[in-house]
């Protein structure tokens, strides 16, 4: 990349991604409908899609990507595991997804607000920002939907 500090923003957003295909995965788990489950699985494959162009923006530039998610989201991880032994159902699971997409669109705005960044990083991030915008309404209906 063009200096460290550009790679150190990729691989926080690439370490929020890899978080956020565990958290659906783990939201698929727990989910009671096969819709829900369905449409967690398939944002998880998104989520992992998203983190190798990413993974591949930091290795085009001859950089290291981060192969694993955040110690913050490990423990995450291990509540959402407490939360779903004590309450295994889809309000869990939206409610837990929930919190993760929110986080997710904020790291994708503060490192499109970083001038570090290359224009391709910029643009490849730019790209993804419709699709996370639009899983957000999609989890607001699922929440609606088991309301």
């Amino acid at each position: 990349m063009t200096n460290n500090t550009s790679t150190d923003i990729l691989n926080d957003v690439l370490e929020t991604l890899i978080d956020s295909a565990h958290g659906y995965e783990k939201a698929a788990e727990i989910a009671d409908r096969t819709t829900f489950k369905n449409f967690f699985s398939r944002r998880a494959a998104a989520r992992r899609a998203m983190a190798s162009a990413v993974r591949n923006e930091i290795m085009q530039h001859g950089d290291t990507p981060e192969s694993d998610g955040t110690i913050l989201a490990s423990a995450h991880r291990v509540f959402m595991g407490l939360s779903a032994a004590l309450q295994d159902n889809d309000e869990a699971a939206i409610e837990a997804v929930e919190s993760g997409e929110e986080y997710l669109r904020m790291k994708f705005e503060r490192a499109l607000e970083r001038d570090e960044l290359p224009p391709s990083a910029k643009t490849l991030l730019r790209n993804y920002q419709g699709e996370l915008k639009a899983d957000g309404r999609l989890i607001d209906h699922l929440e609606d939907a088991t309301s």
